[in-house]
Order: C-alpha cells, then structure tokens, then sequence
C-alpha cells in the first residue's frame, strides 16, 4: 500500500470552510446577542436624525461576543445607510493618539499624513470627520495612552457616536475626571453566555464550516463545555478547527469524540495574542526585565526611561497589561523600604493560554 493510499483525497475534506472557525468572522445572525445590539443601535440612531449619538462603554469577559456584536451592528448600519461613516480601531497595537489617527486617517482615504505631528493629524481627522456623521469604535480601549485623542473627538467632532470596547470594566473609572465628564458613557455590559448558549452558538458555526453530519454530537457537546468552561467562545472555535484538523490526519470521515479530545492537547500552544502582536516599546521592556529578573518595578523603571521617556504611571500601567497577558508575573517586594513595590519576573510561558 502506499504512502498516501488511506489519506483523504483532495476532494474529500471535512470542512465545507474554515472561515466560519475564525475569531474575526461576523456570523449573519448573532445568536443570543440580540438584546446588546439592539440597544448599541439605540444609541447610535440619533446620527440618522442629524444629530449626535450616544457615547458607549462596552465591557465583559474575553471571548463573549463584544466585538462580533459591535461589527455586525455597523454592517447592519452601511446596509441602511451610506450618510454614516462607520470606523473600527483595535487599540492593542495603535495604541496612541498618533497611530490611531494614522489609521482613521486611513480609512476616511486621506493620504496626505506623511511627515505631520499628532496635533496636525488630529486637525485634519476632525476636518474629515465633520463632513458627515461618523460611529468610531475604538477596541481595546484601555491600550489609548494619553487623553489628547478623546479630546479631539469629544469636542472638535460634531456629529459622532463613540463606541469603546474593553475587557476591564474600571477602565471607566479609571479615566480623568475630565475627560470621562464629557464623554457620559453610557454602560453596557455583556453577560457570560449559559452552557446551552455556547452549544447552539458552536452548532451554527459547525453547519457553515463542515459538511452535512461530519461532526459527531458526542465531540460537539466535548468541545461546548470545554469552551464553557473557559469562558471563552474562541477557545470553541479553535478546538473544533483543530478536531477537524485531526480527523484528517487520520482519514475519518467524522470527527469523532477522540479527535476532539487530541485536540484539546493543542491548547496549550494557542494564543490569541502572543509576542509578535505587542507594541515594540513592550518588547523592549520585556527584553529589559529578561536582563534584571528580580528588580523592583521602580528599578526597572529608572532603566527603561534612560531609553524612552515615560510617566511612572503609564510604565506601571503598562507592567500591568504585560501581567495580565500572563508575560510577566509581579509579587509583592519585602524591602523594608516605604511604597508600594513588587518584584518582577518573567512569566512562566511566552504566550497567553486558556
């Protein structure tokens, strides 16, 4: 027999497409998401009116459906009209008023940014911007650095709705007085989907990404409650991808509970986002706690601004995403000295894991 003999052949796959697997993909129907959606299209009605819309604050746990909700909630939008602008930035990597008027900029096809500081460029987005209504949704928003851009569009933006999305919910709280007065959030937080929830959602995903009864029940309900469990729908996507994957690989014509349970090995490798995806100013401070394991936060801070100039408070705001990432770990310092320190140490894996 040959090498490739028991293989499946080329037009026989499993999945019908992988897209529908994807953490980017916009489903036509968001299932059981109706009542956020609804309620960010109340508040960004009043743009259909000529007047402003209301400016939102969207938290909730990883992987339930923020942004998924929030996209399908503009596609919706240019289906109904073509007199709004709709603009989506994922703060994690332009994370500063430059990069993100950069990137609006971009997308409004104004080219003429080559060479012009932050304050030029904010002058030309709100220019741009006030030539007709504009929902601007800023992902990740707890990555802005400095309050320059929220005042550019809170007071030189006419006709806007704002739409913020973050996983922490204090990060309402934690903006400057006078910033988070002008904005008047209003809050919308996403629930945690039920175990029911999580299997009808997978279920849907599974009938666009495999052919017709190729997955079995017993390795769909597996990966549900794996995915319940995590609290985190990608982790569903993935595993069913992977699943697949290893059906394949060994010929089945079913993904069977065996292949989900191989799946879920992989695990440990996936990340939605990994090194490569930091900014470089935070490869370079990992790079910097690499070379002095155990320093105080304050020691690494006095290395660090001798290369770029920094806020003590932006530095540990900073410390704190990378922890949360799981890149480092920080631990309290007994140092017999005044203030609030913590040792820091490099994280235990390169990559976030569930």
């Amino acid at each position: 027999m040959g090498l490739f003999d028991s293989m499946l052949k080329g037009d026989e796959s499993l999945f019908l497409d992988t897209m529908p697997l994807d953490v980017d993909f916009v489903p036509g129907i968001i299932k059981h998401r109706e009542q956020e959606q609804q309620y960010i299209a109340t508040c960004i009605t009043p743009l259909l009116q000529k007047r402003s819309g209301k400016n939102l604050f969207i938290t909730g746990s990883p992987g339930i459906g923020k942004t998924v909700a929030v996209k399908h909630v503009l596609d919706e939008l240019k289906k109904e009209t073509e007199e709004i602008k709709t603009l989506y930035v994922n703060c994690w990597k332009k994370e500063t008023a430059h990069k993100i008027a950069l990137e609006l900029c971009d997308q409004l096809d104004f080219k003429f940014t080559h060479n012009k500081d932050t304050t030029d460029l904010l002058r030309d987005l709100a220019r741009l911007l006030n030539k007709r209504a504009a929902v601007i949704v800023l992902d990740e928003a707890d990555k802005i650095e400095g309050d320059e851009l929220f005042y550019t569009l809170m007071e030189d933006v006419y006709k806007k709705s704002l739409i913020f999305i973050t996983n922490e919910a204090d990060w309402g709280a934690r903006l400057d007085n006078r910033v988070r007065s002008r904005l008047m959030l209003d809050l919308l937080e996403f629930r945690k989907y039920s175990a029911e929830e999580v299997h009808q959602i997978l279920e849907d995903r599974v009938k666009f990404a495999f052919a017709p009864g190729v997955v079995d029940e017993e390795a769909l309900s597996f990966i549900a409650q794996k995915t319940f469990e995590a609290g985190d729908l990608r982790v569903g996507l993935f595993l069913l991808k992977e699943a697949g994957e290893v059906a394949e690989a060994k010929s089945s014509r079913k993904v069977m509970l065996e292949h989900a349970q191989k799946a879920t090995e992989k695990l440990r490798d996936y990340s939605v986002k990994n090194v490569e995806t930091l900014q470089p100013s935070e490869r370079r401070m990992l790079a910097l706690i690499d070379q002095h394991i155990g320093k105080t936060t304050k020691q690494i801070y006095d290395l660090y601004v001798k290369e770029e100039p920094m806020s003590y408070s932006s530095f540990q705001r900073r410390l704190k995403q990378l922890a949360k990432g799981k890149f480092i770990t920080l631990q309290p310092a007994n140092t017999g000295q005044p203030g609030n320190m913590v040792l820091v140490q490099r994280g235990n894996m390169k990559l976030n894991q569930f």
